[in-house]
Order: C-alpha cells, then structure tokens, then sequence
C-alpha cells in the first residue's frame, strides 16, 4: 500500500523526504509507504497531475494520493482554466482535473470517479516548501550559524503573501546571515533533516499553529494509514 504525493519539483521531494525519514520508517513497519514524485514545475504539473494521480487510485484500490503544488505563483495562471487565486480555487483545479481523467481517461461513471475521489487529497505548500523551514527556526538558525532572534515575518508562517512568499524570506536570510546563496535542493534537506518532532514545527513554542494546512495534509494521510506523523 502506497501514499503518493505529487510535488513540483525536485527540492520538495528531497526536503520532504528529509522531514518524513522516521514517519516513513513507522509506515513501512505497517505495510505502508510514501513514495513522492516531481512533476518538474508548476505548468508541467496542471498537465500531468490529473492522469498520474487517477491512475494511482484506479490501479490499486488500497492506495493514496495527494496533491502538493506550490500555491505561488498564480497570477500567470489567471487566464487559464486553471486559474487560482487562493488555496480553495487551487484545490478545486486539482480536483477536477483528477475526476476528468478518472471519466475520460479510465472510464469511471460519475459515481464510481467521486467514490474513487475520496482516495485523492488536493492540497498545497502555502506558498511554497519554504514556508516549513520558518516553522523550523530554531534549526534554521543552526544551519543559518547564528544567534539572533529569527520569526521577524508573519505568523502562521504559510500566511506570507504573494509579494514575498517564504522563499524570498529564506532567500534574504541567506544572504544577509550566510553571505551566500540559498540553494533549494542543498538547504532546505539541511535544515529539515534536523528536525527530530515534526509537532514542533507545526507548533511555535507559545502554541501557535504555523502550518494548518501542512498538518491538515498529514492529518488526511494520517487517518487513512492509521499511522501518526507526530
């Protein structure tokens, strides 16, 4: 039994993968496993996640699959039928685009493709992976070598807006901590891989939720699995 999660690029799968090492250990001892697969980049992934993701649930009756796109950027989007300006309208594109493909593709009749549906979780990193490692400050600062007090951005950390999503956060932090270049595929398995309770990160020391919709997501593959994340 599998839980496919469908990302953009190759930096989330290598991040989450850092993050998810011991959940994905206490899946496998119960017969599950995560495999999480790049579709190369946002476009690419409008056009591939429909057929992927509803040939993985039409394939194996036990298996999951979710949806984790990059909410930024969209306005490039707006004149498209993929079109979204918020979580809700992103999360409505994936999931038509997998009951297409479950109808015209793999000839589901409308019912069996919305019971088939249910197998499918459409979701997002708000706004991008990034916004995972302002969760994890204490281990950012560690790859970061310093000191000082880092949270100076807004809080819940996935609540960064479009002109300055987490990657420009952690891109200036880079710069004016490291004095060097951020490097998605190198730095974001740095820091993550540090983090040893995933429930700090979705919690900031004085309790605050700083990533709903992240946890909303392992919650979903949580109760399907029978296996916690945290």
């Amino acid at each position: 039994m599998k839980v496919w999660v469908f990302v953009e690029g190759e930096s989330d799968r290598i991040a989450l993968n850092a993050l998810w090492a011991s959940w994905q250990t206490r899946l496998g001892k119960k017969g599950w496993g995560i495999q999480i697969h790049p579709l190369v980049d946002k476009s690419r992934y409008f056009r591939k996640i429909g057929h992927r993701a509803a040939e993985k649930i039409v394939h194996d009756e036990h298996d999951l699959v979710v949806g984790l796109p990059d909410l930024y950027p969209n306005a490039e989007y707006s004149h498209t039928d993929c079109k979204h300006a918020d979580l809700s309208e992103l999360k409505a594109v994936q999931t038509r685009l997998v009951r297409d493909a479950l109808q015209t593709v793999f000839n589901l009749p409308p019912k069996n493709a919305e019971a088939t549906l249910a197998r499918f979780c459409p979701s997002a990193l708000k706004h991008d992976l990034e916004a995972l490692l302002l969760a994890a400050v204490d281990e950012l600062r560690q790859v970061l070598g310093t000191e000082e007090t880092l949270g100076k951005w807004r809080h819940p950390v996935e609540d960064q807006n479009q002109q300055k999503p987490p990657k420009y956060v952690v891109e200036e932090l880079f710069r004016t901590k490291k004095g060097r270049s951020y490097r998605d595929t190198r730095h974001a398995k740095v820091v993550l891989e540090k983090v040893t309770d995933i429930k700090k990160l979705l919690f900031s020391s004085s309790g605050q939720l700083e990533c709903p919709v992240f946890k909303e997501t392992m919650d979903w593959i949580a109760a399907r699995t029978g296996i916690p994340a945290y």
